[in-house]
């Protein structure tokens, strides 16, 4: 299973918002499951680092970021990628990236807590309670546990 994960799901754990534990719980069964391959748009790095530097210094932020993000493969930011998120109905471009980025790699799903904002998406969109509750992520997280 191919899984894009969203840059609202490292802010929830990284600010301990509403629900960050199911965002955890995410992040660590990707980082954990051989049959899960967990992947970032390239522009989480960057909106992590600059969410990171508005409370620590440069240093924490590098260090904070790359912590985040490890056992995470990255989705290339490419010109073609750009001018689909650019050219997209949808509103939002942040989310056109993280949406057209999930397309461009054919993930099963992209996990993000903004669904109402890809509502017209072309692939599965889930929040992680949703992902989290799919009959074959509950068969391998149980896997995992014995």
């Amino acid at each position: 299973m191919k899984v894009v994960v969203d840059v609202n799901i490292f802010i929830d754990v990284m600010t301990k918002r509403s629900n960050w534990q199911t965002s955890l719980r995410v992040l660590s069964l990707v980082r954990r499951a051989p049959d899960v391959e967990g992947w970032i748009a390239a522009l989480t790095i960057p909106l992590l680092y600059f969410f990171r530097l508005r409370v620590t210094d440069e240093k924490q932020a590098r260090a904070d970021t790359q912590v985040a993000v490890k056992g995470f493969r990255l989705v290339p930011l490419t010109q073609d990628i750009i001018d689909k998120a650019l050219a997209s109905a949808l509103p939002d471009f942040q989310d056109n990236l993280q949406l057209i980025s999930a397309a461009s790699i054919s993930a099963d799903h992209l996990i993000t807590r903004n669904t109402k904002h890809f509502q017209s998406a072309f692939l599965s969109i889930r929040a992680p309670e949703e992902w989290l509750a799919l009959e074959t992520v509950l068969a391998i997280e149980a896997s995992l546990q014995d």
